[in-house]
């Protein structure tokens, strides 16, 4: 009860403290994935007529478009899940949760995967030769500010990764747990803060190198199979455009995700400044030359979870989109890929 008189008395505290919650997170991305739909809507044309050739594409590509939809969803359950298992119901100590920060990465994994197997199964001949002298391969589709950016959230997580590996330090189990931080002009012990070094960061590299792979292979296969014939060109590259864009969209989300909570737990410990001893009323100054960098890791953490939050809700509203008549779903994944690059040109602005 006092901690929460003294939230209350100190609105920036206050503030801070809810930014720090994956779910409120998700509330405060779920808001505005409203607003850009909102806005989406009210910038969009008016439908243009369908023909037959457009209804066929819309049926056949009706099964990937559900797996990412559907899939988007799962990813968003099971983080929460996992998220309200581990803090509230399970008591943890000692232990080393490094499936907090890989749970994304591996559940979007696992979509991608399946979407692969979709993708695969449904391989079909053409109903009629279509030669064409285009060469189509994994970046032909899709949305370019989307392939870029996941390109750009891989290397930051991975960079993050090693970065906090290399200063982490290991425990009497050789569990690289710990950051180790001097406590100058003394003879105390460095100050050993539980952080994210190799035991967290490695699984999370594991994931990721799956991720990116089954990323690429989605891109590939669906980029180099036969369309069903002339006609359906323009509307089936529409349909793979929006296929590769929320796949895409899908893998930096959950990188994403993993990229906040690992930058949370970084300037946890890493912004420590002050240290007592026993019942020494000295206080002592303990900075850990990183310290800048940590506490900008804190800030940016809750943007990244819910930049993420936003592009798996954005992936999973193509559910609601789809079921529209078949005229529409052609132009559903380029409202997608538009809603990306406003996104992605709003954050850059």
């Amino acid at each position: 009860m006092d901690r929460l008189t003294d939230l209350l008395g100190h609105p920036g505290i206050l503030i801070a403290a809810l930014f720090s919650l994956p779910l409120f997170n998700l509330g405060v991305a779920a808001f505005l994935t409203w607003l850009l739909l909102a806005f989406r809507r009210a910038r969009s044309a008016p439908p243009v007529a369908s023909d037959r050739f457009t209804d066929t594409v819309a049926g056949r590509y009706r099964p990937e478009v559900l797996t990412l939809s559907i899939g988007a969803i799962a990813v968003i359950v099971i983080y929460a899940v996992e998220n309200i298992v581990r803090g509230y119901v399970l008591h943890l100590v000692d232990i080393v949760e490094w499936w907090q920060y890989a749970t994304p990465v591996f559940a979007v994994f696992l979509v991608v995967l399946l979407l692969l197997v979709v993708i695969a199964l449904r391989r079909r001949a053409p109903e009629t030769t279509s030669r064409s002298t285009l060469r189509r391969t994994w970046s032909s589709f899709g949305s370019r500010a989307a392939l870029i950016g996941t390109g750009g959230v891989a290397i930051l997580l991975v960079a993050t990764t090693f970065g906090a590996g290399l200063a982490s330090s290991a425990d009497d189990r050789r569990r690289f747990i710990y950051l180790s931080i001097p406590v100058p002009n003394t003879d105390i012990s460095s100050l050993q803060l539980w952080f994210y070094g190799w035991s967290f960061g490695v699984p999370v590299l594991v994931c990721t190198a799956l991720l990116i792979t089954g990323t690429w292979a989605v891109l590939h296969v669906s980029a180099i199979r036969p369309f069903m014939r002339a006609e359906t060109v323009a509307p089936e590259s529409a349909e793979r455009s929006g296929i590769a864009t929320g796949t895409a969209l899908l893998a930096a989300a959950g990188m994403l995700l993993a990229l906040g909570g690992a930058w949370r737990f970084i300037a946890r410990s890493g912004t420590a400044s002050k240290l007592g001893v026993g019942d020494d009323p000295t206080m002592y100054d303990v900075i850990w030359k990183y310290a800048e960098l940590a506490a900008l890791a804190g800030w940016l953490a809750p943007v990244a979870e819910i930049i993420g939050f936003v592009l798996l809700l954005l992936v999973a509203s193509r559910l609601n989109r789809g079921r529209a008549r078949h005229g529409d779903a052609s132009t559903s994944s380029a409202a997608t890929d538009a809603s990306v690059d406003d996104l992605l040109s709003g954050a850059r602005r």
